[in-house]
C-alpha cells in the first residue's frame, strides 16, 4: 500500500473507532438510567450496576457493528469529500480500485475485531451479567458452576447436568438431607421431568442411610417432592447468547441427534458469522455513497443516509433471518440473504461509480 492508500485506511478506521466510543458511552449511559429502577429489586449496589451494564457492553455492540461501520465508513471518507481531498487523490491517480484495496483491508481488520467482540468477549461477559442477576432473582437457592446447575429446595440439593428445556432436564442427581445435615438419600437419574407435583425421575437409582447402614434401590419411574418451580430452572438454563460458536455447533449437533428442535441456535450460529461477514459489503457500499451523489453533501446528511441504509438492514436481517421459518427458507439461506442482497447492491454501486 502507498502513503495515499494508508491516509485512506486510517481515516476508515478513525471514523468507525468514534462512533462505536460514542455508541458505547450512549449504550451505558442509557442502561444505567433503565437499571435505575430495579436497584431495590436486583439489591446491585452503584458500582455492581455499573459493572452489571458494562458487562452487557459487548452483546450489543456486536449485534450494531454493521450499522457502525457504515457510519463510521460515512464520516472518514466523508471528512475528506468535504475538504476535496478525495478529488484531490483522484486527480494524482488514485484508482477507484486502490481506493477499493484499502477498504478491504480496512473491512478484515474491522471484521476480525468483531469477531473477537462477539464469539471470544460477549459469551463470557454475558454469561457473568446473567450469573450477577440469576444470584439476586434467585436469592441463593440456585447457582450455575461450570455446565452444571445447582439448586436447593428445603432439604433437597439437586445437580442438573443438562437443561433441554424448562421441563425436560438431563443427568439429574438428588440428595436429601436431614435437620441436622445428615445425608439422608442419594438419586441419580439421566432424565428428568418437571412436573406441578414434583419432579418425575426415569431409570433412577440410588442409595438410602439410615443408622443400620445403606439401601440401594432402583426405579425405573418415581416422584420427588421437589417444588422447584420451571421458571426458577430456566433462570439458571443455558442462554444462547453465552455461548461461543463452537459451542452453539455442539448445541445444534446435540439436539438434532436427539429428535429436537435446533433453529433457535442455528438461526444464532449463522447471525454470528454473518455480523462479522457483513462489514465488508457495508464499508464497499460507503465508498460509492460518498464518492457519487453525496460528495458535496453536509455531514449530517451521510449520517442520515448511513442511518437509513443500517436501519433498513437491521430491519431486514430480523424479518428475514428470524422469520426464515415462516417464510420457508432453510435457516442458512434466511440468515445469509440479507447479507447477500446487501453485497450485490454494494457491488452495483461500485461498477456504477467513476
Amino acid at each position: 500500500m502507498n502513503r495515499l492508500e494508508r491516509y485512506l485506511l486510517r481515516n476508515m478506521l478513525a471514523g468507525v473507532g468514534t462512533v462505536l466510543l460514542v455508541m458505547s458511552a450512549l449504550v451505558v449511559f442509557v442502561n444505567l438510567v433503565s437499571q435505575v429502577e430495579d436497584l431495590n429489586d436486583t439489591h446491585f449496589g452503584a458500582g455492581q450496576l455499573l459493572f452489571y451494564v458494562v458487562l452487557r457492553l459487548p452483546a450489543f455492540l456486536f449485534r450494531t457493528v454493521p450499522v457502525a461501520v457504515l457510519i463510521g465508513t460515512l464520516l472518514g471518507l466523508g471528512s475528506l469529500a468535504v475538504q476535496r481531498e478525495l478529488i484531490a487523490m483522484r486527480a494524482v491517480g488514485l484508482s477507484l480500485w486502490r481506493m477499493s484495496r484499502a477498504t478491504v483491508l480496512a473491512a478484515v481488520l474491522i471484521g476480525a475485531g468483531t469477531w473477537v467482540l462477539g464469539d471470544v468477549a460477549g459469551p463470557p461477559a454475558e454469561a457473568m451479567a446473567q450469573q450477577m442477576r440469576n444470584a439476586q432473582r434467585l436469592g441463593g437457592v440456585g447457582a450455575r458452576l461450570a455446565n452444571q446447575v445447582w439448586l436447593r429446595e428445603g432439604p433437597y440439593f439437586v445437580r442438573v447436568d443438562r437443561l433441554v428445556s424448562p421441563r425436560l432436564l438431563g443427568g439429574v442427581e438428588v440428595m436429601a438431607f436431614s435437620e441436622e445435615g445428615r445425608l439422608q438419600e442419594i438419586v441419580r437419574a439421566p432424565r428428568a421431568v418437571v412436573e406441578p407435583d414434583g419432579w418425575l425421575l426415569f431409570d433412577a437409582e440410588g442409595t438410602r442411610f439410615d443408622g443400620e447402614g445403606a439401601t440401594v434401590f432402583r426405579q425405573s419411574q418415581g416422584l420427588w417432592p421437589l417444588r422447584i418451580e420451571p421458571r426458577m430452572v430456566e433462570v439458571l438454563a443455558v442462554k444462547p447468547e453465552t455461548l461461543t460458536l463452537a459451542e452453539l455447533w455442539r448445541q445444534i449437533q446435540f439436539l438434532e441427534e436427539n429428535g429436537l428442535q435446533s433453529e433457535l441456535f442455528a438461526a444464532l450460529f449463522w447471525s454470528r458469522l454473518i455480523t462479522s461477514v457483513s462489514v465488508l459489503p457495508m464499508m464497499l457500499l460507503a465508498l460509492p455513497l460518498v464518492l457519487g451523489g453525496l460528495r458535496d453533501s453536509s455531514m449530517v446528511r451521510r449520517i442520515a443516509t448511513g442511518v437509513g441504509i443500517g436501519a433498513i438492514y437491521y430491519l431486514t436481517n430480523l424479518t428475514v433471518g428470524g422469520g426464515g421459518a415462516v417464510l420457508g427458507l432453510p435457516v442458512v439461506v434466511s440468515a445469509w440473504l440479507p447479507t447477500a442482497l446487501l453485497s450485490l447492491v454494494a457491488l452495483w454501486r461500485l461498477a456504477r461509480t467513476r
